[in-house]
Formats: C-alpha cells, structure tokens, sequence
C-alpha cells in the first residue's frame, strides 16, 4: 500500500511540474510583432546640415524562427499579407523622404509561396533636413510589421523608431 501511495504522490508531483511548465511557456510566449522584433538606427549617431539629406539605417533584429513580409505586400491592396513598412510619423519636420527596402527571400507559409524576411534586414533611408532646423533634430517613425513563424502570425505592431540628428 505505501507503495502505490508513493507513486501516486510521485505522479501527482510531475503533473504539477508539466502543468507549471506549460503556463510559464505560454506566459513567455510573444503576442505581437514588437516581441519578436526589434529596430535600430544605424549609425547611432548622426550629424547633418540644415536643408541637406542625412542617410542612415534602420537594422531589424527578427527572432529565430519568426519572419516578416517583404515590403511588396504593403504596397498592394489585394494582400492578406501585411508587408514590413517605415513612414515618417505624425511630428517628423522633413523637407524629403526616402526609403529602400531590403529584398526577401522566396519562402512557403501555410502552403503559400511568399516572400520573406529573415533574422536580420536593413532599411536604407534618406531624409532631407528642413532648411530652418538647427542644434538637435529627434525624427519619429514608424515601422509597421506582422511577424509570422510556421503555424502562427503575431498581432501587428507599430514600433516606434527615432532617428536623433545634431545639425551642424
């Protein structure tokens, strides 16, 4: 009897750890996009002249086993597929835009041939200072994405990227 009363005890304390273990990988586990990815400018720090174009980099760092859309999806009305995208935000004081996106790679999901980004992309940007702005300029954007691994997709997220110039 004490036997079977040790191995119950036994079976009921491993049900607690696999029960604990599994509600802290679901506590751990990403809901949006913004968990899974992370954007930088590059280089860090920026210098540029009032009236005159300051290039940069906007780095993502995108999480093993999770991906994004290419860029071409955002731009096309007919896709279920939100594409990575970086706009100037609602405060930018900019006299020109531009922007690069990098090229995806030709993937699957569910079935599906699409084009994807991979652990790590580069934005190439360009942006026009306006003619009055002098000592410090701090641009907003914003980086909309959808990360996706081979089952699921993330909630979109906007992720807020900031571009500190000194003007000279």
């Amino acid at each position: 009897m004490l036997r079977k009363l040790t191995i119950v005890i036994a079976l009921v304390a491993l049900a607690a750890v696999a029960v604990a273990g599994s509600s802290e990988k679901q506590a751990t586990r990403p809901r949006t996009t913004s968990d899974v990815v992370k954007a930088k400018v590059l280089p860090g720090k920026l210098t540029g002249k009032a009236g005159e174009a300051v290039e940069f980099q906007v780095h993502l760092d995108i999480a093993d086993t999770w991906h994004l859309y290419d860029h071409q999806y955002a731009t096309d009305p007919e896709s279920y597929y939100i594409g990575v995208n970086l706009m100037p935000g609602e405060d930018a004081n900019l006299a020109g835009f531009g922007v690069v996106f990098p090229a995806g790679e030709e993937g699957e999901f569910m079935g599906e041939k699409v084009v994807m980004l991979h652990h790590e992309a580069t934005i190439k940007v360009t942006v026009t200072l306006p003619a009055d702005v002098s000592g410090s300029a701090s641009i907003p954007f914003v980086l909309t994405a959808q990360a996706c691994d081979d089952k699921i997709c993330l909630q979109p997220s906007d992720i807020a990227v900031v571009a500190n110039v000194t003007v000279e």
